[in-house]
Order: C-alpha cells, then sequence, then structure tokens
C-alpha cells in the first residue's frame, strides 16, 4: 500500500536528523512531501543537499500543524498518510509496524508510536542514562511487544499515520487550531464520532525530541496558544475536549458464545431472554442426543460440534474462537437474563466505556416469589474479544482476565434445578486415577463435588488438605470451612462441626451464614440459648464490601429471624418469638412457616384468654 510521509519542518537543527533517520529506517516505497513552514532559508539548505527524491512544498509565513499538515495531505498520493513534525526521530521498521498495525485493525482510522517525554498513552518511560542505553531497552520492550496494539481515543500529532480514505471524510484538521495544540484532539473526537478506532502500535518507537521555541522572543507564545486552542475546542464542542476523549463511550457489538450438551429442558428459556440483547449466537454443542441442536437452531447463527475430551475449557475456548463480534458473552443452558437485567446490558453495551476489557455481573441463583436470591457472587461475563481471554481448568473452569474491569449492576441469574454435576465429578475421579497432582483450586471444587454427591467423609478430608496448603483464595477458604462443617454435621461429628465452623472467622469477619451455620448446630443440640446467640449476631452484621464475597441472602435478612422465633419459643420467651417471627415476614410475607406460626401464636394467646 502507498503512503505519503508528510513531514512539517519549523526548526532546521532538529529536521537533519528527522530526515536523516527516515532515510536510513524507512524500507521503499515511499512519498516524500516536506513542508517548510515559514520558509526557513536553511531547511531549504538541507532539502538542496540531499539526493532522494521529495517534494518540497513552502510557506511564506508559519502556518502550524493543521493548515501545514492539510497542504502536505493535499499534495500525497498515498493510500496512508504519515504526519510528522520535525523533532520526531524514527526507529527501525517504524513505517512497517504502522502500517501493520492497521492492517490488523481495518476499524482504523489513526495509528501511533510509542515514544517519550510525551502526554497520554502514548508515553513510555524508557530507563537509561544516554541515548545508546536508551534506545537498546526500547528496543528489548520493542521485540516484546512485537505485533501488540493498544486501543486508545487519543493520539498525537508529533507523527499520525492516517488511512487517506478516513481523512477525507473527517475533512483534514481544523485550521480554526492555530500553530499547534488541540489539533490532534480535534481530529481524534471527529474520527469517534464517526465509528472509527484509534490504535497505538505497541512494536514502534519514535524518539521525540525537545524544539527550541518557534518565537523565542516571546517565552510565553505556546502558553498562550495553547490556552486559545483550548478555547477555541470549547467553543466549537461546548466542553473540555481532552476530557471528553478519556471519558469516550461508544456502542459495541456482543457475540453470545455458549457450549451445550443435552440441554433441551432450558436452552430455549436462556437464548429467548437473550437473543435481543447480542448480536450474534455461537453454539457449540458437547454431544447432544436430545433435541438440544434442533432447539439451538431457531437462533444461533452458528452451531459447531466439539468432541469431548474432558476438559470445559478446551471447549469454551474452542467456542470463543467462533466469535467475530467485539464483545463475547457467556452463559451456560439454566442461565436466564430476566426482562430487568436485559435491558441493562442492552443499555450498557449501547454506551460502554472505551477502555473496559471486561464486565463482571451478579451471579443469582434463581429468585424466589418474593423477589430475593439464595445467593449471589460475581463473574467475569462481557469480554473483549481481541484480548485473546482464555478459560483455565477442565472442570470448574474460570475465565482469566486482566485490565480494566467494569462492575455492573446487572444479573445473570442460575437455576440450579437442571445442573447435573455427575460429569464434573467424573472428570476429577479420571484424574485422580491417572495420578494427577491436584492444584489448590483442583481440590476445592473437587471437594465440592464430593459433597454435592453426599461423600461426606471424602468431601471432608479434601477440604482439609485443601485448607492445610493455605494457598486458597480467602473467598474459598470461607466456603470450605463452611462445607466442610456440614459434612461433619451429616456424619454426626456436632464438635468438630462447630469447630470447622469457627475456622471461618479467622479468613474474614463474621459472616452471616457462618453465624447461622452455627446456631444450627446449636439448635441440633437443643441448646436454643447457645443458638439464639449465633443468630442475634447473624442479624445485626453488616454485609461485606468485597465485590467477590459469596453471599446466600437467606442468612442475611429472614432466616436468623424466623430460627430465632423457634429458639425463643422454646426458651418460653414467646412476645420475643413472636416478634422475630413478625421481622422475618417483613421479608417473606406470605411464606407458609410465617403464617404457621402467626397461626400458632393467635391459638396460644385465645388458649390463655379462655
Amino acid at each position: 500500500m502507498n503512503t505519503s510521509i508528510i513531514v512539517l519542518a519549523q526548526h532546521a537543527s532538529l529536521f537533519k536528523h528527522c530526515l536523516a533517520s527516515i532515510r536510513l529506517f524507512t524500507a521503499e516505497p515511499f512519498e516524500l512531501i516536506v513542508v517548510n513552514d515559514g520558509g526557513s532559508k536553511d531547511i531549504a539548505t538541507i532539502l538542496g543537499q540531499t539526493n532522494a527524491p521529495v517534494r518540497t512544498l513552502e510557506t511564506p509565513q508559519r502556518v502550524g500543524v493543521a493548515a501545514g499538515y492539510n497542504m502536505g495531505a493535499a499534495a500525497a498520493s498515498g493510500e496512508r498518510l504519515v504526519f510528522m513534525r520535525d523533532h520526531s526521530i524514527v526507529s527501525e521498521q517504524w513505517l512497517e509496524c504502522l502500517s501493520e498495525c492497521m492492517d490488523r485493525h481495518p476499524d482504523a482510522a489513526m495509528v501511533g508510536p510509542l515514544s517519550h517525554n510525551v502526554s497520554g498513552w502514548q508515553n513510555a518511560p524508557f530507563p537509561g542514562e544516554t541515548m545508546e542505553k536508551f534506545d537498546r531497552s526500547a528496543r528489548r520492550l520493542l521485540l516484546a511487544k512485537q505485533g501488540d496494539a493498544r486501543q486508545v481515543t487519543r493520539l498525537l500529532s508529533m507523527l499520525l499515520m492516517v488511512n487517506k480514505e478516513a481523512f477525507d471524510k473527517l475533512g483534514g484538521f481544523d485550521e480554526r487550531f492555530l500553530l499547534e495544540s488541540y489539533e490532534d484532539d480535534d481530529l481524534c473526537y471527529r474520527a469517534l464520532q464517526a465509528g472509527y478506532n484509534l490504535y497505538i502500535a505497541q512494536d514502534c518507537f519514535v524518539r521525540y525530541m525537545q524544539p527550541p521555541a518557534l518565537f523565542p522572543e516571546d517565552p510565553d507564545w505556546y502558553w498562550k496558544q495553547l490556552s486559545a486552542n483550548k478555547q477555541a475546542a470549547f467553543d466549537k464542542w461546548g466542553f473540555d475536549l481532552p476530557k471528553a476523549l478519556f471519558n469516550w463511550k461508544r456502542q459495541v457489538s456482543i457475540s453470545l458464545c455458549m457450549i451445550v450438551k443435552n440441554e433441551e429442558q432450558t436452552l430455549e428459556r436462556c437464548l429467548s431472554s437473550v437473543r435481543d440483547v447480542v448480536d450474534e449466537i455461537v453454539i457449540v454443542d458437547t454431544g447432544s442426543t436430545d433435541r438440544t441442536k434442533e432447539i439451538a437452531a431457531k437462533f444461533a447463527d452458528r452451531i459447531a460440534d466439539f468432541e469431548w475430551v474432558n476438559d470445559f475449557a478446551k471447549a469454551r475456548n474452542f467456542a470463543f474462537r467462533l466469535a467475530t463480534k467485539e464483545f463475547i458473552l457467556w452463559l451456560d443452558a439454566d442461565d436466564v437474563l430476566l426482562p430487568e437485567d436485559a435491558e441493562k446490558l442492552r443499555t450498557l453495551a449501547a454506551s460502554l466505556p472505551w477502555d473496559t476489557e471486561s464486565v463482571s455481573m451478579h451471579y443469582h441463583l434463581r429468585k424466589d416469589e418474593y423477589g430475593n436470591v439464595a445467593s449471589s457472587l460475581r463473574r467475569n461475563r462481557l469480554v473483549r474479544r481481541s484480548r485473546n481471554f482464555r478459560w483455565v481448568g477442565a472442570v470448574h473452569e474460570y475465565l482469566e482476565v486482566y485490565g480494566k474491569i467494569l462492575y455492573a449492576d446487572i444479573a445473570v441469574t442460575h437455576d440450579r434445578k437442571h445442573t447435573d454435576s455427575s460429569r464434573n465429578l467424573n472428570i476429577y475421579e479420571g484424574r485422580l486415577e491417572a495420578g494427577e497432582d491436584f492444584s489448590p483450586r483442583d481440590l476445592y471444587y473437587f471437594a465440592n463435588e464430593l459433597a454435592d454427591h453426599k461423600q461426606w467423609e471424602r468431601a471432608h478430608a479434601k477440604y482439609e488438605e485443601f485448607l492445610r496448603l493455605g494457598e486458597g483464595w480467602v473467598e474459598d477458604n470461607i466456603s470450605a470451612c463452611g462445607r466442610a462443617s456440614d459434612c461433619l454435621q451429616q456424619l454426626g461429628r456436632i464438635r468438630e462441626a462447630k469447630q470447622m465452623a469457627l475456622q471461618a472467622f479467622s479468613y474474614a469477619n463474621p459472616r452471616a451464614e457462618g453465624c447461622c451455620r452455627l446456631g444450627f448446630l446449636h439448635m441440633s443440640e437443643q441448646d436454643y440459648a447457645g443458638a439464639v446467640i449465633w443468630y442475634k449476631l447473624a442479624t445485626e452484621l453488616s454485609k461485606p464490601a468485597n465485590t467477590g464475597a459469596i453471599l446466600q441472602h437467606a442468612c442475611w435478612t429472614w432466616l436468623p429471624h424466623l430460627q430465632l422465633c423457634v429458639c425463643y419459643d422454646r426458651l418460653g420467651e414467646r412476645e420475643l418469638a413472636n416478634r422475630h417471627n413478625e421481622l422475618a415476614a417483613g421479608f417473606i410475607p406470605n411464606d407458609e412457616r410465617v403464617l404457621a406460626n402467626r397461626k400458632y401464636f393467635a391459638d396460644m394467646s385465645a388458649a390463655a384468654a379462655g
């Protein structure tokens, strides 16, 4: 593709180095256009001494960046334009790196390099006391980032590759921005408005040389011009332009990617809830023998088969590779977006902060008739496809993400009724039989599978093994203590169950779940006074601010009050019992247990009165 390099020459002392670096490090073919801004005789002399082909344009007085670049663009014949100030010194393969970045991103209007001592995202503070060390450290970084690009909303005009077609559609630089400053912000903003994207080629480095003052007789000229152009930008747009670029939001497209097997009971409900929110649906079937694929065909843009290899991460990664939209949403077949959450996701997708890499959403078990959820946690549900985030783990896999995560008030609701974990347990058993070493995370989830299948003794042993390692995530540690306590309770080992439940408090402040568990264990021994202590504490706690905390809604609302009703009744304190029944009713007004308790207390009152 033909490229025109347009150099705005204003400083003879720097221009000769700039020109030399272009000649030394730029592969043919390219068209070179030099705009001698102000008609400097020294710059004209340098151009006259060069033997290489160069087209020279000259202005009788200084016109600055916007007008000078536009003049060069009008004379250019390339399909891509590189605008370059004379205080930029290019390095090896700079043009190839910019071009390849634009090739990889056809949505790009502009691509810029990394540099140093510049503002914004293009600044790369390379270490080095001398230029030789400086260049050496820069080269190491560029090699490590070969082919990498970063999407941004602002690029500097010191060196900028622009798609000529996009440049013409945008109308070039706005010449109301005199001399320099804000002409690049303005062009970037218009490009984003038109639906284009901007990228930094992370493997391209350009050395920035501090230029001498254009007007030495007026040391404040730059700040005066900066202030004038800032006002010009405000007059044009009505707001702070750099701030608007930093806070840019835009509409994004979404691919839904799912893996399924024998999901005919739930798949249609799931896909119906999300079909009007996403732009593409990709279904990967891992061996269905029912009507799953027939149902999927009503909704999906693409259905593919994946030969099951006892590895959920491999199946999900395969599905992600089939996506074509900007962001990927993942769901399971027994998930659903309730109407209010579907609308929230639609609103978010229409105006997503530009630098979002992943969107974390609530994960709710199905709501009951009162609008409550059984438990809640968070998962990264929506991820930028270009980041190539990958799933990790053969079973109970997780999506490994990094970068800017947006914590959205959107929930995916899950119905556990359809969950069949036998495949999960079989995978773990197979790995155990093969002698595979389990990571702490594997141990934790293997213990969960054993507990779900009522293998209490084995589950407790695995929870203990996990906790002894001391390497688990704090939320998994807390959960392991609670579930191990439940296993011991099932085995009739109540004293040990209490000790295990108390161990959870060593990882974080007491939570309502642990307090309710201890209350239940005391009740199982008919120690109602002891149970009251723990259930009362559960009603007094505040939910943790930790967004990763796994919470059971009942323990934080109605459950401890309903249990206190029972405990106080057993202790002969019926007024307190009745009060806590009514407090529970505030959360679950039509629950049959609340209504039965009311009748019980009413009958007791009537009997006492009679």
